[in-house]
């Protein structure tokens, strides 16, 4: 087994690589990505940082960045079925990453080994790191969270035990929501809960440690539940999401804030949850005509293959004409960034549609196209401009170039699906399609229906 020791200690090729990374996902990957109330990371202090967990390596990246200005690079762990491979086991460890022995992956057997993972993970408490996991210990597929293991409890109370328990060990929780878990240039809010330590536990743990690593397992999950989106209800949970759509906007209208700050967003489509799973609790029937009418309002979407957030804008026929005139002039532009781009973004397309879990594609985009082929295929093509041209005092503007029009076919597949939306929409009511009144007329009986369980 690859030793971990010093795995928390500075690596000047590690913050090399981290620097990089930090660029692409900070601000090519992502076109926002929002970090909340990270002042509160306890400074100095023996911190397990926890978090949901429903995009793969993503997750992660957004855990990692979010300490930039702490000082501290989190050690992660991981389960251990991908460092079966030895280069794979070596590039994990190089990393900061350990592994966690899960008995689905290893077997009953297998299990015992993570005694030293443990054992070196409490070690990098004591000397005041950062152990970062997700106590999950799997993704989800959607705005939901899982039921929590004992794993990081374990690692925290043993901390606590090589400490004599006369220190406190700080569990961060953590919570990240995503606008679209596939699609690149989108937007990632990361949140930071209050810190809290454990001491209380302190005493049952040495007669009963399988109680308090529970205890503190089912203290952390609340303290994450309260930070992310948790749409418990999984048989109406795509109109909870459409809910969240509709009326999270009338709600942010009302408290003055704005739809466009995205973690507006996430706060607003928290308050609409909890309203609906009131409404559940207290007005059966209220909450059922709710659902109905949204799944109707669903159903019309799909069959007219449109957006909600069309339907959210003033239909403006100026406005309309303007943004397809812009586009049209714009369109050159565009056609020219795709030509420079299709290549290196269709290198990880072709990858991930092996890739059965598809939670794992933005991981693959990212690790395959966005920090390899594309800074591959830059440089490839830049040599090769420079070598048929002859012209090599282009190649520095060529580089310059290239980034942009990465930004521009990233933004451009954006654009398009909105120039869809709003063509198709305008075409509707222009030609007075019954399906697109029903629409309409549907989403404001929502919003009534609605307003109704929010007094």
């Amino acid at each position: 087994m690859i030793s971990f020791e010093n795995i928390n200690k500075p690596d000047w090729r590690y913050n090399l690589l981290y620097s990089y990374v930090h660029l692409m996902h900070n601000y090519i990957y992502y076109r926002k990505y929002y970090i909340l109330n990270r002042e509160r990371i306890p400074k100095g202090k023996p911190v397990v940082a926890i978090s949901n967990h429903q995009n793969g390596l993503t997750d992660a990246l957004g855990i990692l960045f979010g300490f930039s200005k702490d000082g501290r690079h989190p050690v992660f762990i991981a389960r251990a079925d991908i460092f079966k491979r030895e280069i794979a086991a070596k590039a994990l460890r190089f990393l900061n990453i350990m592994p966690a022995f899960r008995a689905m992956d290893v077997g009953t057997a297998g299990v015992g080994e993570n005694e030293a993972i443990f054992n070196r993970s409490a070690q990098v408490l004591t000397e005041n790191g950062v152990i970062a996991l997700f106590p999950e210990a799997g993704h989800q597929n959607c705005h939901t969270l899982g039921t929590f293991k004992k794993g990081f409890a374990r690692i925290a109370f043993r901390a606590a035990e090589m400490m004599d328990f006369k220190e406190p060990v700080y569990i961060q929780p953590m919570s990240n929501h995503y606008d679209n878990y596939f699609s690149v240039q989108g937007r990632l809010v990361i949140t930071f809960g209050e810190p809290f330590e454990f001491t209380d536990l302190y005493e049952l743990y040495k007669t009963q440690p399988h109680r308090a690593e529970k205890l503190l397992a089912d203290r952390a999950r609340v303290v994450v539940d309260e930070l992310m989106l948790n749409i418990k209800d999984l048989e109406h949970y795509e109109e909870y999401e459409m809910l969240c759509s509709i009326y999270g906007r009338e709600l942010l209208k009302d408290e003055g804030k704005k739809w466009s700050y995205f973690p507006n967003q996430l706060h607003a489509s928290q308050k609409v949850v909890k309203m609906l799973d009131n409404c559940r609790e207290n007005d059966p029937d209220t909450f059922d005509d709710i659902m109905k009418i949204t799944h109707r309002y669903c159903h019309s979407l799909d069959k007219m293959h449109l957006r909600d957030w069309v339907f959210a804008q003033k239909l403006s026929t100026p406005g309309f004409l303007l943004r397809l005139l812009l586009c049209i002039i714009l369109t050159p532009i565009v056609i020219a960034c795709w030509a420079i781009n299709i290549v290196p973004f269709s290198m990880s397309s072709f990858i991930t549609r092996k890739i059965k879990d598809y939670m794992l594609h933005s991981s693959f985009h990212f690790a395959v196209g966005f920090l390899v082929a594309y800074p591959l295929w830059f440089i490839i093509s830049g040599i090769v401009l420079g070598a048929v041209t002859g012209i090599w005092w282009l190649l520095p503007i060529y580089m310059v170039v290239l980034p942009l029009s990465l930004l521009v076919y990233l933004r451009s597949k954006v654009m398009i699906k909105k120039v869809y939306n709003r063509v198709r929409r305008f075409r509707l009511w222009f030609r007075g399609n019954r399906y697109y009144a029903e629409a309409v007329e549907t989403r404001q009986n929502i919003i009534k229906k609605f307003s109704l369980i929010r007094k």
